[in-house]
């Protein structure tokens, strides 16, 4: 019940700031993108899946199991589609990713959860070592209140902390929920979770570089959606200093991760479009930015995946169609 309340007012604060969208101004910047610039901005989002990919193959190596690229593109599409309509964390999308390796590609249960853990780990892990600085220079620029400053950077460092004993040391964690006395149903799905999850891990415990080697991945996966952001803001015609998009892109992001809307819906472009009132960038215009970001970096990525899956289950319908005549 809470969290219905929640997304009304959520679902009201984004019909709010959609009132001030002005439809003129959005046709007039998107005349000012031209196919160049579309095309820069999807090759750089394509970039960032290939990436991605890249670093679910390697993973599934390390955890002895070898997969081609198109099967990770399809372990992806699924996760895409189902994370797009799960709020916050995408937690949905994981699930789907984790169900089709193991149902389509001959994987344990454990070294599904091994390689979805691992990989969203790492990727979080990134994520959060970027904000720290994002939220350094805002708090530079704008003087954020100190006890904002000190809750935001507990629960940073909580988050790494966590993520750190998940990714180098999670049989301590299971050895400590072992000697709980708590009956729970999440510390029981947790334990049965992380029996499963150790065993897997033991294959890429020891191999530090490759989780250095992902670490670094991640960083450069984040570090081209800034890179987007400032194209976006350049070609439009704004002047805003690269380290300034950098702390808009990841602090949004951080946003997005509450769960409140599918996506993070909301929650991000408000996020996004507030931090560039501070930087003189009017809320109309702001939300323009926003949304054409959000289109290279997450709908289109979501249409595509809509295209893939209605294409492939056509594919497998005419496949048996035509063995059965």
């Amino acid at each position: 019940m809470l969290m219905k309340k929640y997304h009304i007012v959520v679902l009201l604060l984004l019909a709010l700031l959609l009132s001030q969208f002005n439809v003129q101004d959005y046709i007039l910047s998107m005349k000012n993108l031209t196919w160049d610039i579309w095309t820069t901005l999807i090759i750089m989002q394509l970039l960032s899946f290939i990436l991605l990919l890249i670093q679910w193959k390697r993973i599934s190596l390390a955890l002895g199991k070898e997969v081609t690229f198109k099967q990770m593109v399809s372990v992806n599409m699924k996760g895409v589609f189902y994370e797009t309509i799960t709020p916050g964390l995408k937690v949905g999308g994981e699930v789907a990713k984790a169900v089709t390796l193991v149902n389509e590609m001959d994987f344990t249960s454990a070294q599904a959860s091994a390689l979805v853990v691992i990989q969203k780990c790492i990727s979080i892990s990134a994520l959060i070592f970027l904000s720290v600085f994002s939220f350094v220079f805002l708090n530079f620029e704008i003087q954020l209140p100190k006890s904002a400053v000190v809750l935001i950077y507990f629960i940073l460092v909580a988050l790494l902390l966590l993520l750190f004993v998940i990714l180098f040391i999670p049989e301590k964690l299971y050895n400590y929920l072992l000697k709980s006395k708590s009956t729970g149903k999440i510390v029981t799905k947790t334990k049965s979770f992380l029996e499963k999850y150790t065993v897997a891990f033991n294959r890429i415990k020891n191999n530090k570089k490759e989780i250095f080697f992902q670490f670094l991945l991640s960083l450069v996966v984040w570090a081209l959606f800034p890179f987007k952001l400032y194209y976006i803001v350049s070609s439009l015609g704004w002047k805003l200093s690269f380290i300034r998009v950098f702390a808009v892109t990841i602090i949004s992001y951080v946003a997005g991760m509450v769960p409140l809307l599918p996506g993070g819906l909301g929650s991000f472009e408000g996020t996004m479009v507030g931090l560039f009132l501070l930087w003189g960038i009017n809320k109309e215009q702001g939300l323009v930015i926003a949304t054409i970001f959000r289109f290279i970096t997450f709908w289109l990525l979501f249409f595509i995946s809509i295209v893939y899956l209605i294409g492939r289950k056509a594919h497998k319908s005419l496949k048996g169609a035509l063995k059965g005549a």
